[in-house]
């Protein structure tokens, strides 16, 4: 069934309204077009999952759209749900809400509810602020990303393609042992308020039991801010194709924290000529996420960010 103009209001209310989901909303758009078109804007990104997804239902069952995003929006909107929810339920919570929004907007001019008058007022509202908050959100986005001819520079697509498939991998723990150099290194640090613990390994095998035993250990969905404020390339002095990205972490019920990565990539000519991740090192935050994380915030990658920024191909 086609989205309705309601539920488009409804899709905006969720993934563009909600600033930290606007890196959701990139990354299906970004999904559907198959990378390639290079989606910046969320209007852009609106446009391809209204044509290219079709239905609502298959939109809200994306990975990218997890059960916690579908939870705290439903708790904010004071949306009772039962504590043994199951994603699909939620959905269900959810497009309901939305179409009992619409009915309520029909039901005006002989409703003397004031709470469903409240409700018409906050569904209005959301339809005459959906322009400015584009705006807004893309000037924030443009400030950050600097001059967009650089955002299509090959290490920086190469960038934000890796980091993409590297954290759906991850995410689903499928990441193989063939993803990595044997001689592969990971340095983790995992900072909370009252400890830092840091670990570090060597060997394929060891970076990804390290890895999933983090992931299971705190429950992490790793969401990566796929926009160019929040992934780039640059290039060592040893020619090591370095990839810089940061994002939230989530678990079920919370955003928990944020993350920055840098990863070393280099092609294995015994392997189609992919790329291989030769080190890895990456700081897990516990800390609330007011706006997006962005690299020109990152302490971590401070240094790495001043590394030269090829604009050719990537050899």
């Amino acid at each position: 069934m086609p989205i309705t103009e309601q539920e488009k209001l409804g899709i905006v209310d969720l993934l563009v309204n909600e600033e930290q989901n606007v890196p959701v909303l990139l990354q299906v758009a970004r999904s559907v077009t198959k990378n390639v078109c290079d989606v910046t804007t969320t209007q852009e990104a609106l446009d391809y999952v209204y044509i290219q997804v079709g239905d609502t239902l298959t939109l809200l069952n994306k990975r990218a759209v997890t059960r916690e995003m579908l939870f705290k929006y439903l708790h904010q909107r004071k949306i009772q749900v039962n504590s043994d929810f199951t994603k699909g339920a939620l959905i269900s919570k959810v497009i309901e809400y939305w179409n009992r929004l619409a009915e309520y907007k029909l039901d005006l001019s002989t409703s003397k509810n004031n709470e469903i008058t409240e409700t018409i007022t906050h569904c209005t509202q959301v339809n005459e602020q959906i322009t400015e908050r584009q705006k807004e959100i893309t000037i924030t986005a443009n400030a950050n990303n600097g001059d967009d001819k650089e955002s299509h520079f090959p290490i920086h697509i190469l960038a934000r393609k890796f980091t993409e498939w590297f954290f759906i991998n991850l995410n689903d723990k499928s990441l193989k042992i063939e993803d990595f150099w044997t001689d592969s290194q990971l340095q983790l640090r995992i900072a909370a308020s009252d400890h830092i613990n840091d670990y570090e390994c060597a060997g394929a095998n060891e970076v990804i039991v390290n890895l999933f035993r983090s992931k299971d250990q705190f429950g992490f969905y790793f969401n990566p801010n796929l926009t160019h404020a929040g992934v780039q390339g640059r290039m060592n002095v040893h020619g090591l194709v370095l990839v810089l990205a940061c994002g939230t972490l989530h678990t079920e019920q919370n955003c928990v924290g944020v993350f920055e990565c840098s990863f070393g990539l280099l092609r294995d000519p015994f392997a189609e000529n992919n790329w291989k991740v030769k080190t890895m090192q990456c700081v897990l935050r516990s800390q609330s996420a007011a706006v997006i994380p962005s690299l020109c915030a990152s302490e971590a990658l401070k240094d790495a960010l001043n590394l030269p920024i090829p604009e050719g191909e990537i050899s």
